[in-house]
């Protein structure tokens, strides 16, 4: 039934009303952001020492990360949103078909998925350090309009997580675990440059010490350029955090170096914290459904649209994903698939490990703060100023049945080869 001419009148009127105090209740919000942001920014000091290292003091944990990111922006933006285009997966916007396939790489790994989620599901603190990161860097193009982005013209908070989940599983634990997917589409090196990234660490206990005091020494064996490029910085909180050290552009925080009590490092190692299941895909009424135990079960499948620079402009190309309990599919071949399950892709918190191990104080402080298992491989070196030295083979090993051969695919309808938990 028809609304008469009044009534019309009325609702238009409303809903004119309720746009308005939208648009009004969205200013002002907008404008509380930005005074909130200010008010941070003005809370920072950055000063550089002669080399041209920032040491940022501020009242603030979070403060010391915002300005942390507004060093880094200031030094090398073009890596730091390089770093970010490549940790969402969208390279090939900005370099081509080159990077299409660790693009692909990287969606199969819903590295951009998962980091979102965990972002919405972080405890206030990691959700204030993710958001202070992500402002420093709005901030920062905000001051220096000069500065063209390529992609990235508003930083988000989850970016940051984006970025760590990236940097361990694609750069290092993927490039790591030998897997030797020649079938896969996904499956491509990410380092084109020779050799591959490694680094060596001491740990020097006072009394093989000329001046009685313990000695940490990190030699990495990174690029100088890429997303393994380190940057050096020293955040000074009043909050008690006060930790030098050095990141990969667009962390934000140091993830290696120390404070006040305690220093550690990492180096790169090998654990065995990857496997491939063999899935059949065997029930011609249901294209979906894998072979499991008895029955079947059924994957999930999506798709992802990844955008390509051409020289006649974007081209998209919508690409098919699907993954298992297991983990992920890379490698699809008529009706068997290879499955890989990466441990602790899924739970994350790399951010809240390294946060607390910046902050410990102590060696049983940075024990519990490592026994999270959240960083899933690197050796861990440590130092501390009791002279107490300490040394980890880090890796969030899966506990497996004896019964089978883990150095090859495994069958994925067996619940034989199920993980019993990590160690």
């Amino acid at each position: 039934m028809p609304l008469s001419p009044t009534k019309q009148n009325s609702l238009f009127k409303a809903i004119g009303i309720t746009a308005l105090v939208l648009v009004s209740m969205l200013v002002t919000e907008v404008q509380a952001a930005d005074a909130r942001i200010e008010r941070l920014a003005r809370s920072v000091t950055i000063y550089r020492d002669s080399y041209g290292v920032p040491h940022i003091y501020g009242p603030t944990d979070a403060s010391c990360v915002f300005g942390y990111a507004y060093a880094q922006a200031e030094d090398n933006f073009w890596q730091v949103e390089d770093n970010y285009i490549q940790a969402i997966g969208r390279a090939a916007e900005v370099n081509g078909e080159e990077a299409q396939a660790a693009d692909l790489l990287n969606r199969t790994l819903e590295i951009t998925r998962l980091s979102v989620a965990e972002y919405k599901n972080a405890n206030p603190r990691t959700r204030e350090l993710c958001d202070a990161f992500a402002d420093g860097l709005n901030y920062f193009l905000e001051r220096n309009p000069q500065v063209k982005p390529r992609l990235i013209a508003h930083f988000e908070a989850w970016q940051a997580i984006a970025l760590m989940r990236f940097e361990v599983y694609q750069v290092f634990v993927y490039e790591t675990q030998d897997l030797h997917l020649e079938e896969t589409r996904t499956a491509a090196r990410h380092f084109d440059n020779e050799g591959s990234p490694g680094s060596n660490a001491w740990a020097i206990s006072p009394q093989k010490s000329a001046s009685g005091s313990a000695m940490l020494f990190i030699n990495p064996h990174v690029f100088f350029f890429g997303p393994t490029q380190f940057y050096e910085g020293h955040l000074h909180s009043n909050q008690g955090w006060n930790i030098s050290g050095a990141s990969f552009l667009g962390m934000p925080f140091p993830v290696i170096g120390h404070n006040e009590y305690l220093g550690w490092t990492h180096t790169v190692n090998y654990p065995g914290i990857s496997d491939l299941y063999v899935e059949k895909f065997d029930d011609p009424q249901d294209p979906l459904a894998y072979a499991y135990a008895s029955g079947h079960r059924r994957a999930t499948e999506w798709t992802e649209v990844i955008k390509i620079k051409r020289a006649g402009g974007i081209e998209s190309k919508s690409f098919s994903l699907r993954k298992t309990h297991h983990g992920p599919v890379v490698s699809l071949k008529g009706n068997q698939a290879l499955a890989l399950r990466l441990a602790k892709l899924d739970e994350g918190g790399l951010i809240d490990e390294w946060y607390a191990m910046g902050r410990a104080h102590s060696l049983k402080e940075f024990k519990a703060a490592i026994s999270r298992l959240a960083i899933p491989m690197f050796n861990t070196m440590y130092a501390d100023r009791e002279g107490q030295i300490f040394y980890v083979y880090n890796a969030a090993v899966p506990r497996r049945s004896a019964k089978i051969d883990w150095t090859k695919p495994l069958d994925g309808s067996s619940p034989e080869s199920e993980w019993q938990g990590l160690s």
